[in-house]
């Protein structure tokens, strides 16, 4: 029986990565009146050099204060928000779009650095005590290849697999090094990657054989984009564990170049190093806001990471759902064309708070091809062997929740958090 997973971020709640609301709290506690106004000129500064597509204050002003009124519990809806004021309005000047893209973009960095936070935090307090109640993810795979798709930017399934003795793989085929920074030239960050054209071709992954191939669909936090998004590139997984794992993580994200023994700012498109010694453009992959993916299906550039994720749902027995709320329509969509396509295909949803069958799958809810538990990621790990619940487990992991609650002073000791 082929098993194919899809991930959200339920499945790293024990070690500590924050739940939308979370994530939506801490980011917009961030600002306050004085450092918005700081970042929209700091925006304006850092971007209107070019008086051929020069911004301008009024519309960057005009976004932030959508921030600063914001009062939802999801920083995805407030990111599309922004993203969509230029097609709300058909008076909006190319000046306007442009000033809302920058923003938009230092926004993004304030969401990754976050999320970065939370990693580094996380992995210290959380993932030890915790990695051990993970040790039965091998029962969630297939005897040989089995293909994990996740919508997580953070590194855990890696760090597991790593640690338990899992081979994994993100189908990349070459290598590729830079300095740490211009100043650190002798510090070499190693890189693995795979060109964007061919990564629907599954030749570098494993076939037939004991193995993970692991691909995020929206991007991650290791995962970087370089030469105008023709390669996408990964931390090397060619580490001892996870520790090490993410020493090399810290590493790519103090990834730069210095003027003046000054760190050159970055957005979304970081500035690095180059092997030549000279500043460098590379991209962070992450995708968040209203337009990850196009509204329509079809196989289109870019999106070939949809395109691997149609091709094994479509002939896969079975797909695990974990800790996923099903609130990504290009997710949901190629779900439900599976099952029309695949008669035999089931999916078992697995999630700690119990809902609904999402309505994209409520027609096929017949003859058991909807299963679900209510239950977290690392429980599912245990029933699945034993079909009986792992009661010392259980007990431990509910102190998870006041560990979280050091996670989260952690993280906002690292930020300049102004209004909690």
């Amino acid at each position: 029986m082929k098993k194919v997973l899809l991930l959200g971020a339920g499945f790293s709640y024990d070690f500590g990565m924050p739940l939308t609301y979370e994530l939506t709290n801490v980011f917009t506690n961030v600002f306050n009146e004085k450092n918005a106004k700081a970042l929209v000129e700091s925006v304006y500064q850092q971007n209107n050099n070019d008086c051929s597509r020069p911004i301008n204050r009024g519309a960057l002003n005009e976004a932030m204060q959508m921030v600063l009124d914001y009062e939802g519990s999801n920083y995805e809806e407030l990111l599309a928000s922004i993203e969509n004021l230029s097609e709300i309005y058909s008076n909006k000047t190319q000046s306007d779009r442009d000033s809302y893209h920058c923003l938009f973009s230092a926004l993004y960095s304030v969401i990754h650095l976050i999320l970065f936070y939370y990693q580094v935090v996380s992995f210290s307090l959380m993932y030890p005590r915790n990695k051990q109640w993970f040790c039965k993810v091998k029962n969630l795979l297939n005897s040989k290849d089995t293909w994990v798709f996740t919508l997580n930017h953070d590194i855990y399934f890696e760090c597991l697999a790593l640690d338990f003795g899992i081979p994994v793989t993100y189908g990349d085929n070459q290598n590729i090094t830079f300095p740490k920074s211009n100043i650190e030239m002798d510090e070499i960050i190693k890189l693995t990657f795979k060109e964007r054209s061919k990564l629907f071709e599954c030749s570098s992954f494993f076939n037939d054989k004991r193995g993970v191939n692991l691909v995020k669909l929206h991007g991650g936090l290791s995962e970087l984009e370089y030469n105008d998004g023709e390669k996408i590139c990964n931390q090397s997984l060619g580490v001892a564990d996870s520790n090490e794992l993410m020493t090399d993580f810290i590493n790519i994200q103090e990834m730069g170049y210095y003027v003046d023994n000054y760190k050159v700012p970055s957005g979304k498109d970081r500035v690095i190093t180059g092997h030549n010694g000279r500043l460098d453009i590379i991209c962070q992959s992450m995708l968040t806001g209203g337009n990850k993916y196009s509204r329509t299906t079809n196989d289109k550039k870019g999106e070939e990471k949809l395109k691997l994720f149609s091709e094994q749902i479509n002939s896969a027995d079975e797909i695990t759902v974990i800790g996923y709320g099903f609130g990504d329509k290009h997710i949901n969509n190629r779900l439900s064309n599976a099952m029309v396509k695949n008669e035999n295909l089931k999916i078992q949803i697995v999630d700690a708070i119990f809902k609904p069958i999402p309505e994209s799958l409520e027609q096929f809810d017949y003859d058991e091809r909807i299963n679900r538990a209510t239950c977290g990621a690392a429980h599912w790990m245990d029933y699945v062997e034993s079909e009986k619940w792992n009661e010392e487990q259980m007990e431990h992991i509910k102190i998870n929740t006041a560990i979280r609650k050091q996670v989260l002073d952690g993280v906002k000791r690292l930020l300049p958090i102004s209004k909690v």
